[in-house]
C-alpha cells in the first residue's frame, strides 16, 4: 500500500482575499441609460399596443436591446389601453 497524505481543510475564497462566490449582493447592478434607438423602439411599441394591433410584430431583430424595448413599450401600451 502507498502511503496516504493527511487531508487538509480547503481553504474559504475570503480567506484568501477573493470574493465569496456564494455570498448574496442585495443591490442589483446599475441600469445603464436607454440609448436614442432603444427609446424610439419604446414608443413604437407604445403606440402599437395603444391601439391593439394584433398583428403588429416586432420590426427589430430577435435578441437587440431596441426588441427588448419594443416589448416592454408594447405591453406598457396595453396597459394604457384598458386603463382608459
Amino acid at each position: 500500500m502507498c502511503p496516504q497524505t493527511p487531508i487538509t481543510a480547503s481553504v474559504f475564497a475570503p480567506a484568501l482575499g477573493l470574493p465569496n462566490p456564494i455570498q448574496y449582493f442585495p443591490e442589483p447592478s446599475p441600469r445603464l441609460p436607454a440609448s436614442e434607438s432603444e427609446k424610439k423602439a419604446y414608443e413604437k411599441g407604445v403606440k402599437a399596443g395603444k391601439c391593439d394591433a394584433e398583428n403588429r410584430k416586432n420590426p427589430y431583430s430577435e435578441d437587440s436591446e431596441q426588441a427588448k424595448a419594443y416589448e416592454h413599450g408594447y405591453l406598457d401600451g396595453q396597459k394604457i389601453r384598458f386603463a382608459e
